[in-house]
C-alpha cells in the first residue's frame, strides 16, 4: 500500500478471510507494508550477494574496497581476496523493509508451537482440511488485531554478484616502469612524481593489500626511501656480479654464502637496501654453524638471469654457441639447462643453424588479444609447453591455458605434436 494510506483491523481481517486463513493460526501483530512516496528516490542503495568470508569480514569491522578505473570492471577487495563483481537482475522484486518482524519478535515460534500440539496426531491432509474448515469459522469476539506499519526503503530488481577471482596485476609492472632504478649516480634523472609509495600503488591496482605485497615481492620491487622501484635490468646485473663475484673471492662453498660478509663488501658500492633485498631474492637458507647463518644461492633464478643478460644484447644467436657461452657465463658449480629458456626466449629448431633470441613475457602487451597478435607474429606455430609462461598470468580457475587457446588460437598437428597458431591466418 502508498505511505499515505491507513489500514484498519477491519482491512486486516478481510484480507485474511480472502487468504482463507484463521486468526488462530496467526500472532496477533500484522505487518503492514507501505511503498514510499514515488518523489523519494533511494537509488544509492545497492543490494550485495555475500559469501561466508565477506560476511565475516564485515561482521568484524573490516574494510571492504571497490576498485577500479573508468575503463577497468570494478571489483571487491578485502584485506587478502579480490572478486569480481557483476550485476545479476532477479524475477521477484526484493523488498528493503528496515526493522521487519521475524518468527521470534513477532510469537510466530509460539503459535506454531500450539498449533503444532494440537494436530500432533493428525495427517497433512487432515491439517489441510482443518485449516481449510477454519477459514469459514468467524472470527468475531476476537480482539483487534495489533497493526504495525512498515515503510518500504526500496524496491530491487538488479543485485551485485561477488565472485572471488584473481588479482588484476598486469597494471603493476607498467606503473614501476617510469621509476626504475640505474643508480645514484643517474637519480637526477628520475621524475619524483612517478615514485609511488604502498598506499599509491595500492589505490591504482586491482588487489587486495596481501595480493599486492606478494606480488610486489615476486616482480623483485624493492622500498628505496619509502618508494617501491623496480632495478633497470644493467643495474641488476651489475650487483648481482658483484655478489657472485665474492664466492670466488672468499673460495666459499655454494651451499655455505655468508650473507654478512656480502653485504659488509658491496655496502660502499650498493645501497644497502638494495643488497638486501637482492640478496633475499636470489638466495636461500642452507645450514647454521657457530652461530653464523648460511645461504645458497638460488641455481635456477641465477642461470635464468644469465641467460637474458646473453640474449639482451645478441639478438638472434646460434643456439648451440648461446649454450656454450651460457654454460661458461654461471659461477662453478652450477648447471644450466634448457627448460629455464622457458619464458625468456624463443628456439627456433627449424633453422640452419638452429637460432635462439630473447623473448620475455613482461614485455608482451597486457591486451590479450594483441598479446596473442604478437606472440603468433614472432613465431607462427607454438606447442602448450612453449606459450603456457606467456599466457598463465590471464589462466582462471575456469579458464585455463587450454581453454584460453581454444578461443584465442587454432590448434593443428604437426609431426605428431599439438601445435598452435593464430586463428585467422592470411
Amino acid at each position: 500500500m502508498d505511505i499515505g494510506e491507513i489500514r484498519t483491523p477491519e482491512d486486516v481481517r478481510k484480507v485474511i478471510k480472502t487468504a482463507k486463513l484463521h486468526e488462530s493460526e496467526l500472532t496477533e501483530i500484522s505487518q503492514v507494508l507501505r511503498f514510499p512516496d514515488p518523489s523519494i528516490n533511494n537509488d544509492n542503495l545497492k543490494l550485495m550477494l555475500l559469501d561466508n568470508n565477506l560476511l565475516q569480514q564485515i561482521e568484524a569491522g573490516n574494510q571492504l574496497i571497490f576498485k577500479g578505473d573508468e575503463e577497468e570492471n570494478v571489483m571487491l577487495c578485502t584485506d587478502n581476496k579480490t572478486y569480481d563483481v557483476k550485476e545479476a537482475e532477479t524475477s521477484n522484486s526484493l523488498l528493503l523493509v528496515p526493522d521487519l518482524l521475524f518468527a521470534a519478535a513477532s510469537g510466530l515460534d509460539e503459535t506454531l508451537a500450539n498449533n503444532s500440539m494440537e494436530c500432533d496426531s493428525d495427517s497433512s491432509f487432515e491439517r489441510s482440511n482443518t485449516s481449510l474448515n477454519k477459514s469459514t469459522d468467524s472470527d468475531d469476539g476476537r480482539p483487534p488485531r495489533n497493526i504495525v506499519n512498515k515503510d518500504i526503503v526500496n524496491t530491487f530488481f538488479t543485485y551485485y554478484e561477488l565472485k572471488p577471482c584473481k588479482p588484476r596485476l598486469l597494471k603493476l609492472q607498467k606503473l614501476l616502469e617510469a621509476s626504475k632504478y640505474s643508480g645514484a649516480e643517474l637519480e637526477y634523472m628520475i621524475d619524483k612524481s612517478k615514485l609511488l609509495n604502498f598506499d599509491s600503488i595500492f589505490d591504482k591496482v586491482q588487489a587486495s593489500r596481501a595480493e599486492l605485497k606478494d606480488e610486489l615481492i615476486r616482480i623483485q620491487a624493492i622500498n628505496i626511501d619509502g618508494y617501491y622501484r623496480l632495478l633497470d635490468f644493467d643495474y641488476e646485473f651489475r650487483v648481482l656480479s658483484y655478489m657472485l663475484d665474492l664466492i670466488e673471492e672468499n673460495s666459499w662453498p655454494l651451499d655455505k654464502i655468508s650473507r654478512e660478509l656480502t653485504l659488509d663488501s658491496l655496502k660502499d658500492l650498493v645501497p644497502v637496501c638494495i643488497l638486501e633485498a637482492m640478496f633475499d631474492f636470489y638466495t636461500y637458507k642452507t645450514v647454521e654453524e657457530g652461530g653464523t647463518q648460511y645461504y645458497r644461492y638460488k641455481e635456477d633464478k641465477v642461470c635464468q638471469f644469465l641467460a637474458r643478460v646473453l640474449l639482451k644484447s645478441a639478438g638472434k644467436f646460434n643456439l648451440h654457441e648461446f649454450l656454450q657461452a651460457w654454460r661458461d657465463s654461471v659461477p662453478e658449480g652450477m648447471t644450466t639447462n634448457e627448460s629455464l629458456l622457458s619464458g625468456i626466449a624463443i628456439v627456433d629448431r627449424s633453422s640452419t643453424p638452429q637460432v635462439i633470441w630473447g623473448f620475455v613475457e613482461s614485455d608482451l602487451p597486457e591486451d590479450i588479444n594483441e598479446r596473442f597478435k604478437v606472440l603468433f607474429q614472432s613465431k607462427a606455430k607454438w606447442t602448450v609447453d612453449e606459450i603456457s609462461p606467456y599466457i598463465q598470468s590471464y589462466a582462471t580457475e575456469k579458464l585455463n591455458v587450454n581453454a584460453l587457446l581454444t578461443k584465442y588460437a587454432r590448434a593443428s598437428t604437426q609431426n605428431g605434436v599439438r601445435v598452435f597458431s593464430a586463428k585467422h591466418m592470411k
